[in-house]
């Protein structure tokens, strides 16, 4: 009797599925074709005269054919495998013609049924050989449709543990493809399996990219011949196998390791297909207009849209379709562009503004338009059609505002599809309610988890090293200090509450120059211990822009101090957004988008010295680099924003030199995010009601309250947002009881319509409420010298503080916390740390009532509070000792106490009492030192009937002068442009022209009252 071997535990058996699944065994030593053949003749002749009425008029036909057939597969060794497969495939699709003999136009070409699989001649061989004598190989498995070789299996035995599935994937990627490309012309996939893993992948693809097969609606099978059989069943099925080459297989030309382009082939995922399916179903149904793709990041949503657009924009049943594919972010845009160019996508459209995009839908263009949703604000209906399909990107941003409600407005009876990897359901927003149906299992169309991905290897496990960030307060000595500045300065109790406030802010801790330095060393000891021996890079994650450059400075300093004389450095990148306003320090990060993916590109390839990019809010979303093995995150994160930012490590990387795969990314957290890692990982709940509000009462009183406001300025030219009409609105505001009555009702229209925003249908008041709240501006307390007194005592104020912290330590707890790995979302469930079910429940509505009682409320309260005593006043150094206590406890626990202390800090910097000042009658004869003397000399001089607004224009540039008391301000380009833009900001402010002689007036003024 036989023993165990291959063929009879691996080889037979998946045959016997083959067969059962529609393919006709033929043994390999039985088909009809020599072994040099590529292609068996007979039956591609058979097919060609069934699926071509050219051929089936004269079968000789056939034979001319053949003949370019042939010498395309020939071609493979010159040309390449991979660029000649790419041909290959375009004669598979039908998108090749032919001019046959006798006849005069050229005929579309058909080789394979699509539509009707069952109508091709199908077969599965086993033992086929190929080649010439003396240089011939033999391939388990192969499946034949009309004699064309379109799958390759692989088998290896199941009794060796020594052999796996890689070893077949081994042999077919470095042997059999470069020793006989051109029985892999045609090639689809091929597979590789020993009976308990099974993978596939594409001609020229590496093998750790080869993906498994599955099915999102069924348990994750582990590893054994369960799994490999479900996979033959799923996979290797006639239809499937057709569908992945009719629908889902494109070419990339692209860098890799040495960052030299070259053609990939692509082949899809299968919550790809089945994302793929799902929308085209929809696409076609009579009724529903929408639905939702929830895939994990990092598991290619970007790759699921491209095969959906092009499945969708090749369907003759909707008529010659629009696609349009949207992000909220210009940079995504153009890297979902960029991906369909490269992939060959033909018709593709990326209007560069809101006109060109107005202009390309009222030409009613058709094919596939990239653009984001920002330009379609105030468009209006753009077009009618109903074969305009809507594919979002990210949906869970954006979306839920006004710019979603301007985005459907535009197709009336489009139909939308979202694409997320962290939908969100809470009382303020809720994904799947605004994509998906209700009618879908969750809500979504596709779900691919977490779990699921890391369970298949298409992402990988994630790690979170805790680091415990200490420093002590000397609050005595701060305290005295703060004090002594604050009399020197002459502050005001004001002054004093802004000043203490910027200084307590939780960005003062993170900004340490002591901490900055600690942190920084941290990242290199351990990055240069454990992450760079493998090749792998890092991406550090900083509090805000000012914070990156500081970290990028830190990081440049001592990554030169520990590089060996002669030797060159390794560099740290920073990525981050810049405007021409911000510091001037800063402008050396400003990056044209090709200079940002030149650096980015850097940072992917293996050897290159850039081994730290340093962020704070960009690459959180759309950036891929499998290189990326740690995240030093030293932010404060929770929920979706910290979910995507950590995804960013759970690429799949090998390293090409040494082999070493990734087994996890890790995270390195300064911040002490503690479960706030476990509530990111939290599957969102479809059932978590929204909060409603009653929008048509609460509009009907908007409109009265806005009507009645606007008596008040009855006459005046609200087009005009010139001096004159402002002057005007001055005047029917003359006293303080006028000023409070105007200011309650705009409180009130700004409350209903924070409230009821964003209803569409508030559009047609924005003219006249952005009147009134230019109006409201120019009346209200001003606070445009806030910065100027910020520049002038910020930077003696964070030295005090900074000077009067302790030693900073940065210290490794020894914990190494799995946060996400095939299992995770499960026993989070099973533990009771996530309820799948919190939140859910009945709809909360909102009356207009409640709304505007609400704002009464708070109104009554600002009236009111001027006559309550004030608090006790709060020592600087006694909020940063606490804010410090706050720190290390949240660092202990979780992000909520982050949270907290900034609500604290801030309500504490406004409740401070003031310190009481009282004068003689002497005293108070002599000039305010307080007050400019521009206001000075207007009060004495000015003339009867002069309007009340030149007065506060007066006032607000003399609080400019009275800020301008730094030394040097004048001689630097910052504090120049501070002073400038404050101006401006008057000027503008009450409607007067921010450039020209008055300015020039104002600003020689300030200059010369240094």
């Amino acid at each position: 009797m036989a023993g165990f071997n291959e063929s009879n535990t691996v080889q037979q058996p998946i045959l016997d599925l083959l067969v059962s699944g529609g393919w006709k065994h033929i043994p390999g030593y039985q088909l009809d074709r020599h072994t040099e053949d590529v292609l068996i003749e007979a039956d591609l002749k058979t097919a060609l005269a069934r699926l071509n009425p050219a051929v089936a008029e004269a079968p000789e036909r056939a034979a001319e054919l053949l003949s370019p057939l042939r010498g395309l597969m020939l071609s493979a060794r010159e040309d390449g495998l991979v660029p000649t497969n790419q041909h290959f495939l375009e004669w598979l699709r039908g998108q090749k013609t032919h001019r046959f003999n006798g006849r005069d136009s050229f005929d579309p070409v058909q080789l394979v049924d699509f539509g009707n699989p069952s109508n091709n001649i199908l077969v599965v061989s086993d033992e086929v050989t190929f080649g010439t004598p003396g240089h011939s190989c033999r391939f388990d498995l192969v499946l034949w449709v009309n004699g064309i070789p379109l799958v390759v299996i692989e088998t290896k035995t199941r009794l060796e543990k020594r052999v796996t599935w890689l070893k077949g994937a081994h042999d077919i990627h470095a042997i059999y493809e470069p020793g006989w490309p051109e029985f892999f012309v045609p090639n689809a996939f091929s597979v590789a399996t020993e009976g308990k893993d099974f993978h596939y992948g594409a001609v020229g693809q590496d093998i750790e990219s080869w993906g498994v097969w599955g099915s999102t609606e069924e348990d994750i099978l582990p590893a054994g011949w369960p799994r490999v059989k479900r996979s033959v069943e799923l996979l290797l099925n006639p239809d499937t196998v057709l569908s992945v080459l009719a629908d889902f297989t494109a070419f990339e030309l692209k860098g890799k390791h040495s960052g030299v382009p070259r053609l990939h082939k692509i082949v899809p995922r299968y919550p790809q297909v089945e994302a793929v399916r799902a929308i085209h179903a929809r696409a076609l149904h009579s009724s529903k207009k929408q639905g939702l793709i929830h895939q994990t990041q990092g598991s290619g949503k970007t790759l699921a849209m491209l095969f959906a657009a092009v499945k969708l924009v090749n369907e003759p049943r909707l008529k010659n379709p629009s696609i349009i594919l949207i992000a909220d972010r210009i940079q995504l845009v153009t890297q979902m562009y960029r991906q369909f160019l490269r992939a060959g996508m033909p018709a593709l459209e990326a209007p560069n503004t809101a006109s060109d995009l107005r202009r390309i839908l009222s030409e009613d263009r058709r094919g596939i338009i990239f653009t984001t949703v920002h330009k379609f604000k105030n468009a209006g209906v753009l077009n009618t059609r109903e074969n305009i399909i809507v594919l979002v990107d990210e949906a869970h941003r954006t979306q839920e505002g006004q710019l979603g409600k301007f985005l459907r407005a535009a197709f009336p009876n489009a139909r939308f599809f979202g694409f997320t990897g962290t939908p969100i359901a809470d009382e303020d927003r809720n994904t799947y309610e605004l994509f998906g149906d209700p009618d879908d299992p969750n809500h979504a169309m596709n779900t691919y988890d977490s779990d699921r991905s890391i369970a298949d290897g298409t992402t990988v496990p994630m790690h979170v090293s805790p680091r415990l960030v200490d420093f002590h307060i000397r609050k005595a000595d701060l305290d005295k200090a703060f004090n002594e500045l604050a009399a020197e300065e002459g502050l005001t109790e004001e002054e004093q509450e802004y000043v203490a406030a910027k200084a307590t802010d939780t960005r003062t801790f993170f900004a340490n120059p002591e901490r900055v330095r600690k942190v920084c060393k941290d990242i290199i000891d351990h990055f240069y211990s454990t992450v760079d021996p493998l090749g792998m890079k890092a991406q550090v994650v900083a509090y805000d822009r000012g914070l990156c450059v500081a970290y990028q400075d830190e990081l440049t300093r001592q990554l030169q101090a520990r590089t060996r004389d002669g030797a060159t450095p390794d560099e740290s990148a920073v990525i981050m957004s810049i405007q021409s306003k911000d510091d001037s320090d800063w402008q050396q990060y400003k990056l044209t988008d090709d200079k940002e993916e030149a650096i980015l590109n850097r940072f992917r390839q293996l050897g290159d010295p850039l081994k730290f990019l340093v962020v704070t809010s960009k690459l959180g979303t759309g950036f891929d680099a499998p290189i990326e093995g740690v995240m030093y995150l030293d932010k404060p994160m929770k929920l979706h924003t910290l979910y995507q930012t950590i995804t960013r490590t759970n690429r799949n990387w090998k390293n090409p030199v040494t082999a070493q795969e990734k087994r996890y990314g890790l995270i390195v957290d300064y911040v002490g995010l503690g479960d706030g890692f476990a509530r990111a990982m939290s599957p969102a709940n479809p059932e978590h009601a929204r909060k409603e509000i009653e929008t048509d009462s609460l509009l009907e009183q908007f409109e009265i309250e806005i009507a009645n406001v606007l008596d008040r300025f009855a006459g005046i030219d609200r087009d005009s947002n010139g001096f004159e009409a402002l002057q005007a609105a001055h005047d029917r505001l003359p006293d303080d009881k006028a000023l409070e009555r105007f200011a309650a009702q705009y409180g009130m229209l700004q409350g209903i319509w924070e409230a009821a925003y964003p209803d569409l249908r508030l559009e047609q008041h924005r003219a006249d409420y952005k009147w009134l709240s230019k109006v409201y501006a120019s009346v209200a307390p001003s606070d445009d010298t806030r910065d100027l007194l910020w520049r002038r005592l910020g930077a003696k104020t964070l030295e005090l503080v900074h000077g009067h912290i302790g030693e900073v330590t940065v210290s490794d707890t020894g914990v190494d916390v799995v946060i996400a790995d095939e299992g995770t979302i499960k026993r989070l469930i099973e533990a009771g740390v996530i309820n799948p079910d919190a939140g859910s429940g009945d709809t909360q509505v909102t009356t207009a009532a409640e709304v505007v009682d609400n704002i009464a409320s708070r109104l009554r309260k600002r009236l009111e509070g001027g006559n309550g005593t004030h608090p006790a006043y709060k020592s600087l150094s006694e909020r940063l000792d606490r804010l410090r206590e706050r720190q290390l406890a949240k660092a202990q626990d979780s992000v909520d106490f982050l949270r907290d202390l900034l609500d604290l800090a801030r309500d504490l910097a406004a409740a401070e009492k003031a310190e009481d000042t009282s004068g003689t009658a002497g005293l108070d004869l002599l000039p305010d030192p307080n007050v400019g003397a521009l206001t000075q000399i207007f009060e004495e001089y000015k003339p009867e009937g002069v309007p009340v607004i030149v007065g506060k224009v007066v006032a607000d540039i003399d609080a400019i002068v009275k800020e301008v008391r730094w030394d040097g301000w004048n001689n630097s380009k910052e504090g120049d442009r501070a002073v400038r833009i404050a101006i401006r900001k008057v000027l503008v402010r009450y409607g007067l022209p921010a450039s020209g002689e008055l300015f020039d007036h104002a600003y020689a003024y300030v200059s010369e009252n240094y």
